[in-house]
């Protein structure tokens, strides 16, 4: 019986990142698959249609992948998204998925990144094998990207946990949710902290690090910490790049459960 595995991403229109973010986390998933077809499929209509016009690239969109898939004979498939957290984009990729289920056997889906206790345990431990908190002096602090969606209470709780691990220096932040840079900057002030690290705290180093946490713009991360009299570096490596997470999200693809008909 033919099995598939589809692999679904936002999506970026930064090349490097896509090779260094997004297709190491692709390789580890299928690596853990090794008898099912992989297939990728970004969730942004905007970046694929950017990535066509300016490269010539065509990228599934997720309804184009499961429908080829179909088409090719998959009848049993695990559908793997490299999403953080649950929000809006994870509750829209069940909706889709329902819409296929008649197409196929079984349709598995993983969790994203963030999804378990275990889960947040496993993060703090690879983040800290990456950038030694413990025996650093510098305040770091991770941009993640934020929600409206009542799962952007993913981050004060990874925050909460990292502080009460003894990472006292370590603090999340996020560009559309919260805490912002702004409640950061507040806590920093308080502990005259002197330098700062900034990371990703996303799937790819994308527009959002290069731009919002890293960029020239007044109001980026960088700037508006510089403003305070922090000094400031940038680490431009997005989730996907570390061994830790390209793990995490394999073993969630292996531990994909079947959707029922709702």
């Amino acid at each position: 019986m033919k099995k598939g595995v589809l692999i679904v991403s936002f999506g970026t229109s930064y090349r490097e990142a896509q090779a260094q973010n997004i297709i190491p986390v692709e390789r580890a998933i299928a690596a853990a698959l090794p008898d099912c077809e992989m297939r990728r499929a970004y969730g942004s209509r905007r970046i694929i249609k950017k990535l066509k016009e300016r490269d010539g690239i065509c990228i599934d969109t997720i309804p184009e992948a499961l429908e080829a898939l179909a088409a090719d004979g998959c009848k049993e498939l695990i559908v793997q998204p490299t999403y953080v957290i649950h929000g809006y984009e994870y509750d829209e990729l069940v909706e889709i998925l329902c819409g296929y289920l008649d197409q196929f056997e079984s349709v598995r889906l993983g969790h994203p990144l963030l999804h378990q206790q275990s889960d947040y345990k496993e993060l703090i431990c690879g983040l800290n094998e990456v950038f030694d908190f413990r025996n650093s002096s510098d305040a770091f602090v991770f941009m993640g990207h934020g929600t409206g969606h009542f799962a952007n209470a993913c981050y004060p709780a990874l925050e909460h946990q990292l502080q009460a691990q003894g990472f006292t220096n370590v603090w999340i932040g996020t560009v559309e949710g919260y805490p912002e840079i702004t409640n950061v900057k507040k806590k920093l002030e308080q502990l005259s902290c002197k330098k700062a690290v900034l990371a990703p705290l996303m799937l790819v180093a994308g527009d959002h690090a290069r731009n919002d946490m890293a960029g020239e713009d007044e109001d980026s991360w960088k700037n508006v910490l510089e403003r305070g009299g922090i000094e400031v570096s940038c680490v431009m490596a997005g989730l996907g790049s570390y061994a830790f997470a390209q793990r995490m999200f394999a073993e969630h693809a292996l531990q994909a459960e079947e959707i029922m008909v709702r």
